[in-house]
């Protein structure tokens, strides 16, 4: 699936593997700005009902949280759905 999401006021895409039969979900960022300078692949997983966590991938990095906390905004978004 792909997925388009605003980051940094731009519109940016990634590809989405959702799971099967439980797992994590793969986020692989496409955006070639992104992939510059943050990782490509982050996993996310839902947990408790439809309760979407990640586990931050480097504390001191503040755009790749962000990243990460935006992208799992718009994930929740679609597992609600």
């Amino acid at each position: 699936m792909l997925l388009y999401f605003e980051f940094e006021d731009k519109r940016r895409k990634a590809d989405v593997t959702w799971p099967r039969n439980g797992g994590n979900i793969i986020v692989h960022v496409t955006d070639r700005e992104l992939a510059k300078d943050l990782p490509t692949d982050l996993y996310y997983e839902v947990r408790r009902g439809n309760k979407l966590e990640f586990t931050v991938e480097d504390s001191e990095n503040e755009r790749l949280l962000e990243l990460q906390t935006v992208l799992g905004r718009r994930l929740q978004e679609l597992v609600n759905t």
